[in-house]
This record gives C-alpha cells, sequence and structure tokens, in this order.
C-alpha cells in the first residue's frame, strides 16, 4: 500500500539492475529489524551464484515508481556429483512483498514462479534452503507470509533455528582435549597442504550443500585457515567453519551481522564422521572452535540453521531466529 491506498496499476517486469536498490529498501521495510540485508550479501546470494540464480527467474511486482514484491526462483545447474542435489526440486529463494499487500502482490509472483518451475519440468518447489541461500525456510514470525504459502498449497516442515551466544561469559570448563587424545584426533586450521583431505572427507560424508559451500568459500579466501578441522594422521574427521568479521565469504552464521553486534561470528556447518560420533568429539570440536572465535575478538556468535538446540544449549547458546520450511508438489 502507498499512502493508505490500496495498490493499482500493478506491473510484474524481471528484476534488473536499476531496480535493486529499491527491492533493497522493500526488504528493509519487510524485514530489515531482524534480517538487516546489505548489497554485498545480496550480491553474493543472487549474482555471485549464477549456477542457480538467473535474472529473468527473478521478479518484482512494480506499482508506479515503487517496488511492491520480489521473488526469486533458483533451479538447479547441473551440480556435480559431490554437490548432490534434487534434480526434481526448484527453490523460491524469497518472497518478498510490501507489508499490508500480500492480497494483491504474493499470488502474481508465486503463480509466476510455479508456473516457470512446472514448465521446466520440475516436480517440487521449496521454500527456502536454496543453495546460497537466505532463509531456510519462512520466517516463523511472518505470519502474513505463512499465509500466503499455505493458501498456495505449500506444506510446511519442521521449525529450525539460528542460535545465539555470549562468547564473554565463561562456558566451561569443559576438557576438550581427552576425546580427542582418546580418538587419537588433533584440532587445527586447515591449510593447502589438508584441502584435499577435507574435500574428500567432505565428498564422502556430507556431500551436497555442505560440500558445495566449502568450496565457495575456499574460491574466496585467502586462506583455508577459518575451516577447523579435526585430523586422524592424514585423515580428516571433523570440520567447522568460523566466520568473523574478516571473512570474505558471508557465511549463513554472519548473514544478519548487523542485528548480532559490531564483534559478531559465527560457526557452522560442523559434522563429524560417524565412525567417530558418541564418543563426545563432536561436543570437543564445537569448544574449541568457540574458543578459536573468541581468540579472534568475537563476542557474540550466531550457529545457523539447526534443530540442535539442547546440543548448543550445553555452550549457552540459545533461540535467535525461526524459520519453518514449506514445499509444495508439482
Amino acid at each position: 500500500m502507498r499512502g493508505g491506498r490500496e495498490i493499482s496499476d500493478l506491473k510484474l517486469a524481471a528484476l534488473e539492475a536499476h531496480r535493486v536498490p529499491k527491492t533493497l529498501a522493500l526488504w528493509g521495510r519487510r524485514w530489515g529489524g531482524r534480517f538487516p540485508l546489505d548489497l554485498a550479501l545480496w550480491r553474493q546470494n543472487t549474482e555471485g551464484d549464477p549456477r542457480h540464480f538467473q535474472s529473468d527467474r527473478c521478479w518484482v511486482i512494480e506499482d508506479g515508481e515503487e517496488i511492491a514484491g520480489c521473488l526469486a526462483l533458483k533451479v538447479p545447474g547441473n551440480p556435480p556429483a559431490w554437490a548432490r542435489q534434487d534434480p526434481q526440486q526448484a527453490w523460491i529463494s524469497f518472497l518478498l512483498v510490501q507489508p499490508g499487500a500480500e492480497g494483491a502482490v504474493a499470488s502474481p509472483l508465486l503463480d509466476r514462479a510455479v508456473g516457470r518451475a512446472r514448465g521446466l519440468g520440475f516436480e517440487r518447489v521449496a521454500y527456502g534452503g536454496d543453495p546460497s541461500h537466505f532463509f531456510p525456510g519462512a520466517p516463523e514470525e511472518d505470519e502474513p507470509l505463512r499465509d500466503v504459502l499455505r493458501e498456495a498449497g505449500f506444506q510446511p516442515g519442521d521449525v529450525v533455528h539460528d542460535l545465539i551466544g555470549d562468547l564473554t561469559v565463561s562456558r566451561g570448563p569443559w576438557d576438550a582435549d581427552r576425546p580427542l587424545s582418546e580418538a587419537g584426533a588433533a584440532f587445527g586450521p586447515c591449510d593447502r597442504g589438508t584441502t584435499p583431505a577435507l574435500l574428500a572427507f567432505l565428498d564422502e560424508h556430507f556431500p551436497g550443500r555442505w560440500a558445495y559451500e566449502t568450496r565457495r568459500r575456499l574460491e574466496v579466501e585467502p586462506t583455508a585457515a577459518d575451516i577447523l578441522i579435526l585430523t586422524r594422521g592424514a585423515e580428516v574427521i571433523g570440520f567447522c567453519h568460523a566466520y568473523h568479521a574478516g571473512s570474505r565469504r558471508i557465511g549463513p552464521s554472519i548473514y544478519w551481522r548487523g542485528a548480532i553486534g559490531d564483534r559478531y561470528g559465527g560457526l557452522g556447518p560442523i559434522g563429524v564422521a560417524p565412525a567417530f560420533r558418541g564418543r563426545g568429539i563432536g561436543f570437543a570440536l564445537l569448544v574449541l572452535s568457540v574458543e578459536h572465535l573468541h581468540t579472534l575478538g568475537v563476542e557474540r556468535a550466531v550457529i545457523d540453521w539447526t534443530t540442535l538446540t539442547d546440543f548448543y544449549g550445553r555452550l549457552g547458546f540459545t533461540v535467535w531466529r525461526a524459520y519453518r520450511p514449506w514445499r509444495l508438489d508439482l
């Protein structure tokens, strides 16, 4: 709505460069307080991932001179085997609508996206969770968005969370050395020599998103030092991404750094090889990764997209943001 009037004379158009600033301004009006988006993150997760994002699959609704809505449809782009994406699923990366105008604006955008996905032969469309995603699902507190998706036939999944922790508060003492010693494992930063073992570990145990995102990060970071790893001899048995103000790749845990605080950081993904689970090794990796961030001056850190609230809660992490995935079968 503009000035209390109903939106009229709507125009649906492809997103072009000159429309991006007004689209970001609309984002600020809809989500800016909780999800403050800047141009660097926008570029990284849209044009910076041409394998999945194309401007002709991102549409805006114009109301005169203003942008009243925007939707981005992403599709898998012939990924290599280690990326392991569902070839029958497309994603709506986000559906952004002028507050209060959902009824007039959301339907034509959704109709265009679902029609394009169906025309391309996809069998499913998920909301969120796309490669280089903005959200794992619809922000749970955005009730109008949930209503729009439900009315369009999308089915809800289980809620996932971003967690936040205050690293200035004592979290221990935790004995992270004992479980590593018992497993014959060592903790440290990844480097050029251990990168091949890291990628082999990911391809075997975490193919798909985590393997893809790790490779994307290695393309832009000057070193691999903020990918923290557990090694056993020449073998990598665990890993954790650490993000902070010096990271060149904006990881999901620091997407909303404007809401975290000046001395922000983040962790994730984090994982351990199946053969080493149940021994306290994963928690030891978490403790050491948190300590790594703390030594870099991080005071508040986020762990993104998880259901393991109790596990991370042992170190004082609490729920910060909530999302619900939605899916439509075509």
